[in-house]
């Protein structure tokens, strides 16, 4: 009895304390979803991408130097197949010499990928002059291709001569489709567009989505679909939208918005989709994000007799889909579109992706894996390619025993005790890791050939403990314990330093990958008393989930009026911000100023409330709503101005 009476007491004092069993071990593929996985921070993947061995297929050349757009086909009339790149000029510029005969050209492979044969244009006429335009199409790279019924039907997007990225000759573009009895071509344009991007900029969509682009080119059992991006310029946010018809030819139906920041509920940012594609009954449309780093995907998916529907399509996979590989040719991570392909019969899931080397020129790369095993059982890949990158395990621990095994390249980090606040360092697309997130922390920090032992305090000075020579491995392992009051950092077997960490506080435990460095992890154990963890996310992070525009806010910096001494206040009354978040509760922050007015906070597309943001007298940021236990772990918390301006501060998330 006594026995049972000890083992009882045992179990409950884990409950109430909160230990983990022992070296819970966050490599294991079953825990990647204890990662974070954020479109700018970071995303550490354990997918199981294999790369061809001839990559790159393509590498830019001037003056096309950017093939960074491509679509991946395999021909079942003849089984051979076929990669379509777009051809663009260095930072996606427009010139008076472009022609559509040079903006995509294609490959063929007759022996399933294992060599290529460059096929040329896939357009030959210079002189297709569409409906409703004065001048001829001169510039069409992102296509997508669709057997049906003897016929090779292409979905693109298109520019013409008139066209430049700023003012009015923005609307000088849209999409359309083609057709050819080959997938070689030459394809024959149908001069009435599916969509002008003159309809979107004479009526911008929510006011600010008003160019469409990147069509992928699908056919259901009832119809045609045009899947497609929306721009919306200097607001930073992208949106899905469709359009549907009888046939090729058209007539083609009013656009449907179907994914976009605009959503109610959880939506991540910056997610820019191109190409589609259809496996039997369902239709898949990644997507990759347009921070620094792009390594960040999510597949949504729907139904294919649904895709004009919005609120049947699903978020299916976010994150760990995707690794970028220590490479020349990859130097720039997954860049330009995400990757995307086709599901072969043997139940290969085949995939373009384009990068950027070294010199910034643009490469055609291709990958595969098997589709009903998308990610391995132990380890994962976490790298920062053109920025920093970041990501943390849930929990607070105020002293983690770890142990971890990996490989690395340039300058990495294990971090602990992280109070320091996340979000990015802008709202906007090339968004990296906010300088706030190095602060607040102790980290332990590998290069090529040596290690250091770093405490940075809240304003970010940090502190080196220790520091010493790396005798680099192709496999590291590294250590850290406590003997009594002191903690011990062990690396490949030996202690480097031992010591008493001063003003050390439970925080998360995370890794850093610095730019162009990254880590490929077998092992991640980690122990220690376990308490609930929240993290608190910027301004910049509800700025960006809701597309603002930043000329309509004023950016204040060394204000103690706010949290972390940075913010933004509205310059209109209708502001809208949106924190898109996974845990079960929050605290929201804001100060009161004299010239803020009344807002709603809004959950999942629900009002939870109005506040009252106004003050008489400026008055320090404090917290003013909170919930606990929410209903489900993906939510969307938005802040609307209803009557005056609005102030934007601070969101604590709680694990």
């Amino acid at each position: 009895m006594k026995q049972l009476f000890a083992i009882f007491l045992f179990i409950v004092t884990i409950a109430c304390e909160g230990v983990d069993p022992p070296k819970t071990d966050y490599a294991l593929g079953f825990r990647r979803d204890a990662w974070l996985h954020h479109p700018v921070l970071g995303d550490p993947s354990f997918d199981l991408f294999k790369r061809y061995s001839q990559n790159p297929l393509q590498r830019g050349t001037s003056p096309l130097e950017w093939p960074v757009n491509g679509f991946y086909f395999e021909d079942p009339k003849s089984g051979n197949e076929y990669v379509y790149a777009g051809q663009y000029r260095k930072n996606y510029a427009v010139n008076a010499e472009d022609d559509i005969t040079k903006g995509c050209i294609v490959f063929c492979s007759t022996d399933k990928g294992k060599t290529w044969q460059n096929k040329g244009s896939i357009f030959h006429d210079r002189n297709v002059l569409l409906n409703n335009e004065e001048k001829p199409i001169s510039f069409a790279p992102d296509v997508s291709v669709v057997y049906f019924e003897g016929k090779y039907y292409l979905g693109f997007d298109y520019a013409t001569s008139e066209f430049s990225w700023s003012g009015e000759n923005l609307k000088h573009g849209g999409l359309a489709v083609a057709v050819s009895d080959s997938p070689e071509g030459p394809f024959t344009i149908y001069k009435k567009p599916a969509v002008s991007t003159q309809y979107f900029y004479d009526k911008p969509l929510f006011g600010k989505y008003n160019r469409c682009y990147a069509g992928t080119l699908l056919k259901t059992q009832e119809s045609w679909i045009m899947l497609f991006m929306l721009d919306s310029g200097s607001h930073f946010s992208w949106g899905l939208a469709a359009v549907s018809a009888p046939s090729p030819k058209g007539p083609w139906s009013e656009p449907v918005l179907i994914r976009s920041v605009e959503d109610a509920g959880y939506y991540p940012s910056l997610m820019e989709f191109f190409p589609a594609f259809q496996y039997k009954d369902t239709i898949y449309a990644p997507a990759t994000s347009v921070a620094l780093n792009r390594n960040y995907q999510a597949i949504f998916s729907v139904p294919a007799a649904r895709v004009m529907m919005p609120d049947q399509w699903r978020l299916g996979c976010e994150g760990s889909l995707w690794h970028s590989e220590n490479s020349e040719n990859e130097y720039a991570g997954i860049w330009g579109q995400t990757f995307s392909g086709f599901v072969n019969q043997t139940g290969q899931f085949k995939v373009i992706f384009p990068s950027l080397d070294s010199q910034r020129n643009g490469t055609i790369n291709l990958a595969s894996r098997d589709w009903n095993k998308p990610c391995r059982d132990s380890g994962f890949v976490f790298t920062g390619q053109n920025g920093a990158s970041f990501t943390a395990i849930p929990g607070s621990y105020p002293y983690p025993e770890i142990d971890a095994s990996f490989s690395f390249y340039g300058s990495v980090a294990i971090a602990m005790n992280i109070l320091a606040p996340l979000g990015p360092n802008q709202p906007r697309a090339d968004a990296t890791l906010h300088p706030l997130m190095f602060t607040d922390q102790t980290r332990v920090q590998l290069s090529e050939n040596s290690w250091f032992l770093l405490q940075t305090s809240t304003t970010g000075k940090p502190d080196t403990i220790g520091r010493g020579f790396l005798e680099k491995k192709k496999h590291t392992t590294l250590k850290i314990g406590y003997h009594g009051s002191e903690t011990v950092l062990s690396v490949d077997g030996k202690i480097v330093w031992q010591g008493v960490l001063k003003n050390q506080k439970p925080g998360r435990v995370g890794l850093f990958a610095m730019s162009h460095s990254g880590m490929e992890i077998k092992k991640f154990a980690v122990s220690g008393v376990h308490h609930l963890g929240f993290s608190t996310w910027l301004y910049t992070e509800g700025l960006l989930n809701a597309g603002n525009n930043l000329n309509n806010w004023i950016v204040t910096k060394d204000n103690p009026l706010f949290k972390y001494g940075i913010g933004a206040v509205s310059k209109n009354d209708t502001a809208r911000v949106k924190w898109s978040f996974k845990g079960t509760g929050f605290d929201l922050y804001a100060p009161g100023m004299p010239e803020l007015g009344r807002a709603q906070i809004i959950l999942n597309g629900k009002i939870l409330t109005e506040v009252n943001l106004h003050a008489e007298s400026p008055e320090k940021s404090k917290i003013i709503y909170s919930v606990r236990n929410l209903l489900q772990n993906k939510n969307g918390l938005v802040i609307k101005g209803i009557k005056g301006k609005i102030a934007v501060d601070c969101l604590s998330v709680y694990d």
